[in-house]
């Protein structure tokens, strides 16, 4: 008979022969840790550690069952923040606009009226870019809804100028005319100012649009062009929109290089102007002065193009007072302006052209309210030409600025009305609103009727 023992004091198997025993007898001595041990552990109870192992594997499978929200949440709330920070990128950021004015009561009128400091610009950010802005009105016009009725207005001179007469207009019976006098860029016509005419007709103003000779698709009967700064042609026009309706209120919004033809008829004729208020929208207060941005160059050539298809077109007319290939060779704007307007003005250099053709040249004889709206970022116009010591020293200067928006751009949208064709409107309103019905301001319970 063998009998079988195990010894566990060795690394591998043998037979030793047991004492007292017989000779076949033998001891089988095996080592604790041999695989022929394994299913005598298996076999055994668990261990401590085996415990452990178990437990952390259940707890483990719990756990994952239990995370699966946390997960989806946290997954959840990434995509959420993705979304809307796109949405905060894609939509329109606000921009404030900031308000240039001295102290006075009419200061304060338009500020409680027209409220401008929480007028926020909100561009999409498709269009945000300056660029974008000032090329957007010519790319994507307004869809005019407005009527134009075309008036051929001779002048002393035997000169014409085009009037432009919105007609489907529903005027209030018992309130008083109201004609606003839209004086274009040089580039600029009905059309490009048809949103204006969309949104003043909504409020019962009657919209009339100033073509110069010459320009807007009108004829040349005279050998004469209309310089920057020379409001003759402009005082003409307001004498006979002022007989033709007698007790009318005019009030002028003017765009870009129309700023100085505006300004310089304010400054010339003074108190005897005839006119209730005015806007300026991305002025040139200086003409000699344009922005020395590199893509300012693009768009003086883009306007030099179109004045000098105005000169091939009546340069038969034009031929005997001014260089027309020396114009039509031009490729900067003294070059231009040395061609066309020296001889046909009399003046000796452009610097005397200029001199006389500035439009703040008579600024001190201003006397109605004015508001300028100007961009930071103007292509056109450098920011470093405004004057804003005039907005310190004058109470009827008024200037609100934005960050971006583009040489006469200021749109919010592809195709709506423009945020400074609404803010031209309200003030106007307001200055209207302040005219006729003036002011009272409560000093100390002794209620006082006043003026700037």
């Amino acid at each position: 008979m063998i009998a079988e023992t195990v010894a566990r004091d060795g690394g591998r198997d043998r037979l030793t022969p047991r004492p007292n025993a017989n000779d076949n007898q033998y001891i089988i001595q095996r080592s604790f840790n041999s695989k022929h041990n394994l299913p005598h552990r298996v076999a055994a109870a668990p261990t401590d550690q085996e415990r452990g192992t178990d437990f952390a594997c259940v707890m483990l499978a719990f756990y994952t069952l239990l995370s699966l929200p946390f997960y989806i949440a946290v997954v959840g709330t990434l995509v959420l923040s993705l979304f809307v920070y796109l949405k905060s990128f894609l939509c329109s950021s606000e921009i404030l606009p900031k308000f240039f004015y001295k102290e006075s009561t009419l200061a304060t009128h338009i500020l409680k009226r027209c409220r401008f400091m929480t007028r926020a610009f909100s561009p999409s950010i498709w269009i945000s870019n300056r660029h974008i802005q000032t090329l957007l009105p010519w790319i994507i016009p307004h869809n005019c809804k407005c009527q134009f009725d075309r008036e051929y207005l001779q002048l002393r001179d035997k000169g014409v100028v085009a009037l432009d007469w919105v007609t489907n207009v529903k005027l209030p019976k018992k309130k008083r005319r109201t004609v606003i006098l839209i004086i274009p860029g040089l580039t600029g016509d009905a059309l490009s100012v048809s949103s204006l005419c969309d949104a003043a007709t909504c409020r019962g103003m009657q919209c009339v649009v100033f073509n110069r000779r010459g320009h807007g698709r009108t004829f040349l009967t005279t050998p004469k062009l209309q310089s920057y700064g020379d409001p003759s042609d402009l005082r003409q026009v307001i004498n006979y929109i002022h007989d033709r309706y007698p007790k009318t209120l005019i009030t002028v919004v003017s765009y870009g290089s129309g700023c100085d033809l505006f300004l310089s008829y304010l400054g010339e004729f003074g108190s005897s102007a005839q006119i209730c208020a005015g806007v300026c929208v991305s002025p040139c207060f200086e003409v000699n002065q344009r922005s020395s941005d590199i893509f300012s160059g693009i768009y003086n050539i883009l306007v030099l193009l179109h004045m000098k298809f105005i000169i091939w077109r009546h340069a038969r007319a034009l031929s005997d007072v001014i260089d027309v290939p020396g114009a039509l060779k031009s490729w900067s704007f003294k070059s231009f302006d040395s061609h066309v307007f020296l001889k046909m003005l009399g003046c000796e250099d452009l610097d005397e052209f200029y001199e006389r053709n500035n439009p703040l040249r008579d600024v001190d004889d201003i006397s109605i309210p004015l508001l300028f709206l100007c961009s930071l970022d103007d292509p056109v116009y450098s920011k470093n030409s405004i004057p804003h010591d005039l907005f310190k020293y004058y109470p009827n200067f008024f200037m609100l600025t934005l960050e971006t928006g583009g040489h006469c751009g200021f749109r919010e949208k592809m195709t709506s009305v423009s945020w400074a064709d609404k803010i031209s409107l309200d003030y106007l309103e307001a200055i209207l609103e302040f005219t006729i019905k003036g002011y009272r301001i409560d000093y100390h319970k002794s209620p006082a009727r006043s003026t700037i």
